[in-house]
Formats: structure tokens, sequence, C-alpha cells
């Protein structure tokens, strides 16, 4: 039995195509058929075919697409080898079938093997060959989908990589007649790649086709001007060059697993050119990183807190500060566990990016997370380089990723924080003091006009609850609004009904980030998540903004041993904090965004249903 991924999705079984079902039971194939042979969790399938937001019904359709596809594949040719099982696996699934019958891995598996350049041309023309024979087309056709288009995104990549590598490899082998045959359609297909093109000129140019050779340049030059603003590399210039002036040279491969003799990378986004606030954790932040360099081992902090009080502008701040002590780069990674609408960057994915950012082509990125968490091991290993890893969900998103080598360091942004992650420091942001938030209201609104208004500064930060995200919003409106006093914008925060909609700008608000904080606990495929996201609506819509377990316990109807479980998962999901033992707390502002929810669910609920024709609207 194979399958293929690269190209439509289908299942042979002694020669005849099976018929597999709709597209849903084609992403679910997909979604197992990617890791086969290692377990998937039932949250990841969820992710995966239904993305960040499935329906109620997801996991029952889970479960009854997996029966049908367990009936597919027990259609298998009695003769076959290797049978193949489709069987649980803890919390998942499991597909039991050989790597090398599934179209996309044996292709992986040969760019792999072709990898090593000291190899003769012949002997790695034929992996290659046999590579490209399996692409078939756009690869997990016809899925939709963000899982389906990034993983065939990442794929294409490997392509590019792949017929770069058997371009270079034929025209070693003397065949400039068959690249430049096969590849104008590829070129076609990838437009923009420099390195398809580059081959494509010289195998024309070897042919004696000079003009078509010159006339892929022009097209190319123009489509990257007109695209992207940029020019044709070092590379792509130099294969011109040489063809206007006659030459005609035997390129090298290209195929590279180590980096390229380019700068360091320095990715860090820009920061603050003032930054206010945090004061005491920054300093902490450069002294620990100092202390790290002097012993020369790895460091790795992580900085955890509520939605809003700027742990990302901390980091970011920190890693500028200590970035002269890693002169072997600066990576930057944002992993998008934070977002109403964003798909988390998974560990694959992640370390596809470092990997690249360091040098590695795209075609030597191993499939497999354990291969690539080893070469980005090997890659980081001797470097003195700081990773910034933003925005992070869950500790096996982070796990891989962590620059083990020494003198490296890892900064990591999540919500919450994050156990089984070593020796990795863990710090709490919390809001900004009264003094810092007066502070960063005067660097937007002005120092003479806060200051002519100290009661009011102060009240609006109370409002702002202190932190940078709300107190940034609240400044700009005030910067915006010239003529308003400083009392005329508390006077409207301390309006709990419209609080939220003066905390929003210019397309930013702190609504939009309390949905960001919010919503993957309450769309999330584990129920302890949404169980959560339950609990802190019903408290936020019926107690004070401080209380106790029995409180909790009355309102949730459960004895106060699991109403203390309940808030202390709310704790950990930085939902509530605790002022002092026994005692809880819940910010202003997360609870008016849960009383806004909790009444739009009940408006819906309540919006009659018309029944019209027999559909139901």
């Amino acid at each position: 039995m194979k399958f293929r991924v690269l190209g439509s999705i289908e299942v042979e079984s002694a020669g005849q195509v099976l018929e597999i079902g709709p597209r849903q039971r084609r992403a679910v194939l997909a979604a197992l058929v990617v890791d086969a042979g290692s377990p998937v969790t039932v949250q990841r399938l969820t992710e995966r075919v239904w993305g960040d937001a499935p329906p109620d019904a997801a996991r029952s359709s889970l479960y009854a697409h997996v029966a049908r596809l367990r009936q597919t594949l027990g259609q298998q040719a009695p003769a076959e080898e290797a049978p193949v099982n489709l069987g649980r696996s803890g919390d998942g699934y499991l597909l039991s079938v050989p790597r090398d019958r599934v179209d996309l891995h044996r292709f992986v598996s040969l760019l792999d093997a072709a990898r090593d350049t000291s190899a003769p041309a012949s002997e790695r023309v034929v992996l290659l060959r046999e590579a490209m024979e399996l692409w078939r087309g756009t690869p997990f056709s016809p899925l939709l989908g963000e899982w389906a288009a990034e993983v065939r995104r990442s794929m294409e990549l490997r392509f590019v990589g792949a017929a770069t590598a058997w371009a270079a490899a034929e025209l070693e082998l003397g065949n400039a007649e068959l690249v430049a045959d096969r590849l104008v359609q590829t070129v076609e297909a990838h437009p923009l790649a420099e390195p398809l093109v580059a081959m494509l000129m010289r195998a024309l140019g070897q042919v004696g086709r000079t003009a078509e050779a010159l006339e892929c340049f022009a097209e190319l030059r123009a489509r990257l001007a007109d695209q992207l603003g940029t020019e044709p590399g070092p590379e792509l210039r130099q294969v011109h060059v040489s063809i206007l002036r006659g030459e005609s040279r035997q390129p090298e491969v290209v195929v590279k697993v180590g980096a390229d003799p380019a700068p360091p990378p320095r990715q860090l986004p820009v920061g603050a050119s003032r930054f206010v606030g945090h004061s005491a954790e920054l300093t902490a932040l450069v002294d620990w990183f100092a202390a790290g360099q002097r012993r020369r081992t790895a460091s790795a902090v992580l900085l955890y807190g509520p939605a809003g009080v700027g742990k990302s502008a901390l980091a970011v701040q920190a890693a500028h500060r200590v970035a002269g002590g890693y002169p072997d780069g600066q990576l930057y990674l944002d992993l998008r566990g934070s977002g109403p609408d964003r798909r988390p960057l998974g560990p694959a994915e992640a370390l596809s990016r470092l990997l690249r950012s360091l040098g590695v082509a795209p075609v030597a990125v191993p499939a497999g997370i354990d291969d690539a968490a080893a070469l980005f091991r090997t890659m980081v290993a001797g470097r003195r380089l700081l990773v910034l890893l933003d925005n992070a969900t869950e500790a096996g998103q982070v796990r891989p990723l962590l620059a083990s080598g020494a003198g490296c360091a890892t900064i990591v942004t999540s919500c919450r924080p994050l156990g089984g992650l070593g020796e990795l420091r863990q710090a709490r942001i919390g809001p900004l003091s009264t003094t810092e938030s007066v502070e960063l209201l005067s660097w937007w609104a002005g120092r003479a006009r806060v200051a002519a208004e100290p009661a009011a500064a102060a009240e609006i930060a109370r409002w702002c609850e202190r932190t940078p995200l709300a107190l940034g919003v609240a400044g700009v409106r005030l910067a915006a609004r010239p003529h308003w006093p400083l009392a005329e914008l508390a006077h409207r925060l301390g309006d709990e009904r419209r609080r939220l909609d003066n905390l929003a700008f210019d397309g930013v608000s702190i609504r939009a980030s309390l949905a960001a904080f919010y919503q993957p606990l309450q769309r999330s495929a584990e129920p302890a998540d949404r169980a959560t996201a339950c609990t802190f609506e019903q408290l936020a819509t019926s107690v004070s903004a401080e209380f106790g377990p029995p409180e909790a316990a009355q309102l949730l109807r459960s004895s106060r041993a699991e109403a203390e479980r309940a808030l202390e998962n709310l704790v950990d999901a930085q939902l509530v904090d605790t002022p002092r033992p026994g005692r809880y707390r819940m910010s202003d502002l997360l609870r008016l965004y849960a009383r806004e929810q909790r009444s739009r669910r009940r408006r819906d609920e309540a919006r009659p249903v018309i029944k019209l024709a027999g559909v139901m609207c």
C-alpha cells in the first residue's frame, strides 16, 4: 500500500487507487501521513483539519472519519508486505506504515542521501531523479486551510531545492539539453526562485540558447522589482555576466548543509527609542545574561504574564542590551501563540525557519523534528548566539528550539508559565508602578500636559491597570485630541460600559489583546482549557474583583477543594492573581471582556430561529 500527498491525496493498493472519500476525510488522512510512524494527538489532528476554531462536532466527526479510513485501509491486498494499521495511541492515533511507502517521506530521504556532495554526480543524480519523479503537482490537493497551506509551502521550498540540485548534477554530467527542456516548466511554477532561474540560464547558455537565457534574467529582474522591490542576487548577476561574455562553465552543486559565509543574522525587532517601565526586571535580565556570558554557559529565561503587560517589549529591549555579547547572531521567531485567529507555529516549522536563518538550504532541512533539532544543536554549537522566541504557547513548542550551546542564550515570552523545560528560568512580568505608568503616559501625551493634571493622570493609570498596552492607547488618544483635558479621558474610562471602547485607537485595542489572550482557551480542543474559560466567565459575571474560595465554591456549586483547584487553574492561566494567601483577584479589563463575551453569547443563543421551506436559518 502506497500513500501519495505530493500532488492529489491518493492511496494505492495492488496497483489500484482506493476511494478515500470527501475532502475532510482526506485532510484527516494527510494529517496522519505527515507523521506516519508517530502518534498524533486528537487536538493536533483537530487543529490540522479544522484550524483554530473547530466546530462543536469536530471530535465526533474526526472519530467517524478515522473509522471510515480504517475500512479503506482494510482493503489492502493480502499479498502486500508490511501491513498498514491505523490505531489508537494515547490521546491520539498512529498510522503504522513504512515511511518509504509515503511519497513525502521517500522524497525527503532521497534528498538527505543526495546531500553528500563528496559523492560522484552520477550517484547523486540517480537519487535526485527519483525524488523529482515523486512530485506530481501541488502537494496536498485539494486541501484548504492554514495547516495544509503551511505544509505545502514547506514542501514547495524543498522541491525548489531538489530541482536546483538535480539541475546542477545533470549539468555536471553534461546534460544541459535535458535541463534546458525540463526546467522551463518548473521555473514557470516558481518564477521568483533565483537559484532555479540561474540553473536554467546556465543550461540555456551551454546549449547556445543565449537569447532565451538573457530573457529569463530580464523577466525575473522585472518580477523582483515589481513584486518585492529588489534586484537579482549576486549569483544570478554573475551568471548573467558570464552569458553576456560568452562564457560557458559547469556549475557547482548548490545543495549545502552548512551556513553560507554571510553576515551573522540580526533579526531582533526594533527596540523602543525610550524604554519606560520594568527597569528592575530589565536590569536583572541584563545582569543574569552577563553572568552566563562570563561562565560560558547556555542561558534561558521565560518571561510570562497577563495580556498587555509588556513581556515582548521587555524581551526585545533586554535582547538589544545584551546583543553585543552574542556576536554570532541574534535570531527572532514569533511562535504565534497569542492570537484568536493565529495558529501556533509547530516545532517542525519553527526549526525549519531557524535553520534557514542560519544558512541551511531548504532542501537540507530534515523533515523529522528530532533530526531537525539535532541539526539545530549542531549549528549553534561553538557559537555565541542569542535566540528570542516570542509568544510561545506550550513547552513542547519551545523545547526543541532552546539554544543549548555554551555561550548561547534564549529568551522566551508566553502568557503562562511552562513546565518541563529543565533549567529554564521563569519570571512573571506584572503591571508597572504608578510612577512608571504616569511617566509612560507623559511620553505619549506630553510631559507638561500630564504634569498639569497629576490626579487625572493617576486615575487614567488606574483604569488602564498600569499595563503598557492600555497606557499606550490612552496616551495616543490624548495626543490625537490636544483639546481634551486628561480629566475628560479619565471620566470616559471610569464608565465600565465604555472602558474597552475608549481603549482603542487606529486598529490597536486592549480588547483585541484580551481576545488574543483569552479566546484560545475558549476554542481549545482540550476540555480542561474550555472548563477554565467557563469558570472564569462565571466568576467574572458574578463576584467582585477580589474573592476567596468560599465565594467561588458557592457560585460554582462545588466543594471548597474543587473551587480551590479551579482557582489555581485560573492562576496558572494568568486570568487571576493572588494578592495574598487565600485571596484571588481578577483584572477589571479581563472581567469586562469576559462579561462582554458572555452577554454576546447569550444574545446569540436567544436569537429566534426561523424555519423557511424546511431550511433552518
